[in-house]
């Protein structure tokens, strides 16, 4: 059983079905997976999402390990890209691009 109440793993589990089961996770995931790092403002662009929204979900993958985020050299900017398992969350994204072109 996946959410079973004796699992050690079961809260770790459930936060990330809630982090990665956002449409606006996943958007961003995607964009980074197929395009490379970008910024907030390349971000908000592409995706077209209110900037609180997306800050929030920068934060939360960021915080989670998902996420890297890279001052450029003046320190205006930050830079977003996959941070770790990046061959795990290509292989997420992939799959979920296929399971939803077959919807």
């Amino acid at each position: 059983m996946l959410f079973d109440y004796e699992d050690p793993d079961r809260e770790a589990k459930l936060k990330g079905f809630i982090l990665l089961g956002d449409s606006v996770a996943l958007k961003i995931l995607f964009v980074l997976d197929r395009h490379g790092d970008k910024n907030f403002s390349e971000l908000k662009d592409i995706l077209g999402v209110n900037p609180a929204s997306l800050s929030k979900k920068l934060k939360m993958l960021t915080e989670a390990g998902v996420l890297r985020s890279d001052h450029t050299h003046d320190r205006l900017r930050v830079y977003y890209s996959i941070a770790q398992n990046r061959r795990l969350v290509k292989k997420f994204i992939d799959s979920f691009e296929k399971l939803a072109q077959n919807l």
